[in-house]
C-alpha cells in the first residue's frame, strides 16, 4: 500500500548566492528528503527542471537561492527550504508564474505560462520514475499544491463572467485531476486555500474596488468551499492518502490586520510594506505562510 502525503493550500527579486544559514531547528544527520511543489507565482522560485538540480549546496537547484521570485526573496518554498526543516531537504518546484489550472478555461497572461496541466506533464517526464538524481519515494517526499495561483489567476480570471460557480466547479474538477495523476504515480501530502487577494492593493486600490471586492471576495469563499469538500472527497476516496488543506487566508488577515499602513502599501525590497507588489505578498506573510505548512506538516519537516 502506498502513501499519499499531499498539502494543498500563483517581475523577480534579486537572487543570493547561498542558501541561509538560519535554520530554525538544529541540523541532524537524517536522510534526504524531497519537497515537490506546484503552483503559480506565490510558489515559484523560477526552476528549470533541465538545470543545474537541487542539492546540499542549493536545495532549489537553479537559480540561487533563493531563486527569483515574486516576494522580494526567499518565498514559503524557501523558507520551508531554509528555515523550518532540520535535515537535507530539496525542492522541485514546477510551479509558474501566472498559472492557472488549464489555459483552455481561464487564459494566462500570456500563452507560454505553464499551466497545472504543464507542470504535472513536466513533473511526470521528468521524475516518474524518480531518477537517480532525484530517488525521491513516497516514504521521503511531500507534493504541495498552493491553490492560490490557480486559485487567485483561475479566480481572478473568471470571477466577473457569467455562471462564474459553475466554471468555478469546472476548473476545480480539473485541478483534482491532476492530483489524481499525481496520485498515481507518487504519495501526495497538501494544497492550500485561496489566500486573501481580496485584499491586495490591486483590488483594494483598484477601480469600482468596492463592486470588485464584493464579488471576487464571494468568488473565493465559493472556491475554497467547493475546494475544501473536493479535497475531502479525494482523501475518502484514498485512505492511503494523507491530505491536508491548508488554509492561508487566516494567516494573510492575521498579518493584514495587524499591520496598520504597510498592509496598504508595497514595495519590491519586500519588508518595508507587507506586500512586494501590488498583488503579491511579500516576506513576512510568506513565511508565515511557510510556518503554518511546517506546522501541519510536523515530523515532516522536523525529526524528532
Amino acid at each position: 500500500m502506498k502513501t499519499l502525503p499531499l498539502a494543498l493550500l500563483a517581475s523577480a527579486s534579486t537572487a543570493l548566492a547561498i542558501p541561509p544559514q538560519h535554520n530554525r531547528y538544529p541540523a541532524r544527520q537524517s536522510a534526504t528528503k524531497y519537497l515537490i511543489s506546484f503552483g503559480d507565482s506565490y510558489t515559484s522560485t523560477s526552476f528549470n527542471i533541465t538545470g543545474e538540480k537541487p542539492s546540499a549546496s542549493n536545495p532549489l537547484g537553479n537559480p540561487p537561492f533563493p531563486g527569483w521570485t515574486s516576494a522580494g526573496g526567499a518565498n514559503w518554498i524557501g523558507d520551508l527550504v531554509g528555515t523550518y526543516n532540520n535535515s537535507l531537504l530539496l525542492n522541485y518546484n514546477f510551479a509558474y508564474g501566472g498559472a492557472t489550472v488549464n489555459a483552455s478555461l481561464v487564459a494566462p497572461y500570456t500563452p507560454e505560462v505553464y499551466s497545472l496541466i504543464d507542470q504535472v506533464a513536466e513533473f511526470n517526464e521528468y521524475l516518474v520514475p524518480p531518477p537517480n538524481f532525484a530517488p525521491w519515494s513516497t516514504n521521503n517526499t511531500l507534493f504541495a499544491i498552493w491553490q492560490h495561483t490557480r486559485g487567485v489567476n483561475d479566480v481572478g480570471g473568471s470571477w466577473y463572467q457569467t455562471n462564474p460557480d459553475a466554471l468555478a466547479t469546472e476548473i476545480l474538477t480539473q485541478l483534482f485531476q491532476q492530483i489524481e495523476l499525481i496520485y498515481a504515480e507518487t504519495n501526495e501530502r497538501s494544497p492550500l486555500i485561496i489566500p486573501a487577494t481580496d485584499r491586495s492593493p490591486y483590488i483594494t486600490q483598484g477601480e469600482n474596488a468596492d463592486y470588485t471586492v464584493t464579488h471576487l471576495k464571494a468568488a473565493i469563499a465559493s472556491w475554497n468551499t467547493q475546494f475544501t469538500e473536493k479535497a475531502a472527497a479525494f482523501a475518502a476516496a484514498h485512505s492511503d492518502a494523507v491530505v491536508k488543506v491548508i488554509d492561508t487566508q487566516p494567516v494573510f488577515n492575521e498579518i493584514l490586520d495587524a499591520g496598520g499602513e504597510a498592509a496598504d502599501c508595497w514595495n519590491e525590497d519586500g519588508v518595508t510594506c507587507l506586500w512586494f507588489n501590488d498583488y503579491h505578498p511579500g516576506l513576512v506573510i510568506q513565511d508565515a505562510v511557510a510556518q503554518a505548512v511546517a506546522d501541519a506538516w510536523g515530523d515532516f519537516f522536523v525529526v524528532p
